[in-house]
């Protein structure tokens, strides 16, 4: 180790710390990082394309939209809301033309919310488009515990 004045080596002066962390952030660039976080398609459970997943896929997401109707409520909207959804599950899979109707959605962005949860659903690939129209009756639920 060759020392510069009394108490600096070399190896620890500015001028070659800068540039062994420019060649340490050019070197990084040019790898792929892989840590872990899976693809879109694979973090996301496609589901049958048949009734039956259709409903599965609705009912797990269920939680999600009632979070979206109690923000609803909390907007000073009603705490039950009835939607009619309409959309197509694509030969890939995805949820396409989704369109939700309320009449007593009034400017809370409650479909909108309902829209974003929904539109995450996956199923699986097949040869022909799918229409699906559904009712559906969402309310906020709190509890409370007084003691």
């Amino acid at each position: 180790m060759v020392r510069i004045g009394r108490s600096v080596y070399l190896f620890m002066t500015p001028a070659n710390t800068i540039t062994t962390a420019l060649i340490v952030l050019i070197a990084g660039f040019g790898t792929a990082a892989e840590a872990g976080t899976p693809a879109l398609s694979e973090a996301i459970p496609a589901y049958s394309r048949d009734a039956n997943g259709i409903a599965m896929a609705v009912t797990e997401l269920l939680p999600s939209i009632d979070n979206c109707v109690a923000a609803h409520e909390a907007l000073g909207g009603a705490p039950e809301v009835q939607f009619d959804i309409q959309f197509q599950v694509n030969q890939n899979g995805a949820v396409n033309g989704l369109n939700i109707k309320s009449a007593q959605a009034h400017n809370t962005g409650v479909d909108s919310c309902i829209e974003g949860t929904l539109s995450a659903m996956r199923f699986a690939p097949g040869a022909l488009e799918i229409p699906v129209q559904l009712p559906l009756t969402a309310a906020a639920r709190t509890e409370s515990t007084m003691r």
